[in-house]
């Protein structure tokens, strides 16, 4: 179905597969964030999905903030305003309770790549082009770049990136752990599906916990992460789900989850 001018939307089972096609180069204005990102969150938020694949248009992931956007922000205070707005949705996206996994061919530039970051999974094609070349412009990442990149590969190689300004293949992303998997161009969305279907065959409820666990834990001190753990684990103590994972083993079967 359609959302919006540059979005279309395909569920497959509980998979929601979102595209983004805003030719020539998906270059996505601050209004074309936010409906990318509103688009996710209610697929979500709604369970509507059990798992968002965010993909371009078979070339291109996403190139960037309009470079024209940019040169019509007039002060200081406007360029707070807008960039912490775009910020505040990926975080939304970053703390969605279930997976968002992005589907990376060709450009991911600045705002695509800050975008790819705030999702939980990243697969790209072995040609893509990832990096963020702000400084090549005189400006910096500025929708959560420098803070999500070091914490992703580290900061003397997040620095690297982002002060040399150049962009690096979907090879060199994989290596560094930028990215989880590439793939060959012709079956990243495959390989992708094939993923998001594998993750939503399990017990929602432990998709959530596992999301969540991670997320936080890395957010506060070991100790506050390991309660947090036990907590999780706690709320699916005696629960359907938990009790077929554990009848199905022992019968040597595939378990049969329910949704909730």
């Amino acid at each position: 179905m359609a959302k919006g001018n540059v979005l279309t939307c395909k569920m497959e089972g509980g998979i929601a597969v979102v595209s983004i096609d805003r030719p020539p180069l998906n270059v996505l204005s601050f209004d074309n964030y936010k409906e990318v990102c509103e688009t996710m969150m209610d697929l979500i938020e709604a369970k509507k999905a059990k798992v968002v694949v965010l993909t371009g248009n078979q070339q291109v992931f996403v190139s960037g903030l309009d470079i024209k956007e940019i040169g019509m922000i007039e002060t200081p205070d406007e360029n707070t305003r807008k960039t912490m707005a775009v910020k505040a949705l990926f975080r939304r996206i970053e703390r969605l309770k279930r997976p968002v996994i992005a589907a990376i061919h060709g450009n991911c530039f600045g705002g695509g790549l800050e975008l790819a970051m705030a999702c939980h999974l990243r697969l790209a094609s072995r040609d893509a082009k990832i990096g963020l070349p702000e400084i090549n412009l005189g400006a910096i990442p500025s929708f959560g770049g420098t803070q999500r990149l070091p914490r992703i590969v580290g900061r003397a190689k997040a620095l690297e990136i982002m002060l040399a300004g150049r962009l690096i293949s979907g090879e060199e992303a994989f290596r560094i752990g930028l990215i989880n998997e590439v793939c060959a161009p012709e079956k990243l969305l495959d390989r992708t599906l094939s993923l998001a279907h594998e993750i939503s065959e399990k017990s929602i409820m432990a998709v959530e916990a596992i999301v969540q666990a991670a997320r936080e834990g890395l957010e506060q001190e070991i100790e506050q992460g390991m309660a947090l753990e036990s907590e999780l684990s706690s709320t699916l103590t005696g629960t359907y789900n938990m009790k077929e994972g554990i009848k199905a083993f022992l019968e040597k079967r595939k378990p049969v989850f329910h949704d909730t």
